[in-house]
């Protein structure tokens, strides 16, 4: 939906509106007040880097609603990624961010996973050799025993899977920093750290 001619809106919450504002190559994700007032602005160097900060700002917003666990074991992700380079570089983020992650490459595994181990959060690619990312969302939100776990969808096609109803946390837009990644997980489970410079 467009406010301006070249102003996209990206989201709302409550109050605050969350707009994209393109400068040739540059954009400015700007959070707007009641009265469309921006307090706060960002310039990020493409559009999908300012998708990510966007989405960003938008989860910092509810970060507040959610109850994290408190667990004595490290968090544990699974990571549902079919391209073997993505899937190791987003496992190895994570671990050095001090989580405690297993990988795999296909959606009846990862689903599979998430049933028997019921991760601290789930990070997803949409395109799978053989289900959806927006399926797996759906089968983990109707299942109670996963209902609530955090998901982050890491994908080249963050509006498609938004269109197929993705029930995703978080939808991050490839290439996606691996600190951008980290910080999204942060805002889900305790006690992460690492700073890996690096995209996938």
């Amino acid at each position: 939906m467009f406010v301006q001619d070249s102003t996209t809106e990206l989201w709302t919450e409550g109050n605050v509106k969350c707009v994209l504002v393109p400068h040739g190559p540059n954009a400015d994700v700007e959070l707007r007040n009641a009265a469309g007032s921006a307090f706060l602005r960002k310039t990020a160097p493409s559009r999908q880097a300012g998708l990510n900060e966007a989405e960003y700002l938008r989860l910092l917003l509810r970060a507040r609603e959610r109850a994290l666990p408190d667990r004595e074991l490290k968090p544990f992700a699974l990571v549902i990624e079919d391209d073997r380079d993505n899937c190791d570089a987003l496992s190895q983020a994570l671990r050095i961010s001090g989580m405690r992650v297993l990988g795999c490459r296909s959606g009846a595994e990862g689903l599979c996973l998430a049933h028997e181990l019921v991760p601290d959060l789930v990070v997803l690619d949409y395109r799978l050799p053989d289900v959806t990312g927006a399926e797996i969302c759906r089968r983990l939100r109707d299942d109670p025993e996963t209902a609530l776990t955090p998901i982050i969808a890491v994908t080249a096609a963050p509006e498609t899977l938004r269109a197929a109803g993705c029930q995703a946390d978080a939808v991050l837009a490839k290439p996606c920093e691996l600190d951008t990644l980290l910080a999204a997980a942060r805002l889900f489970v305790r006690h992460l750290a690492g700073r890996p410079d690096a995209a996938l």
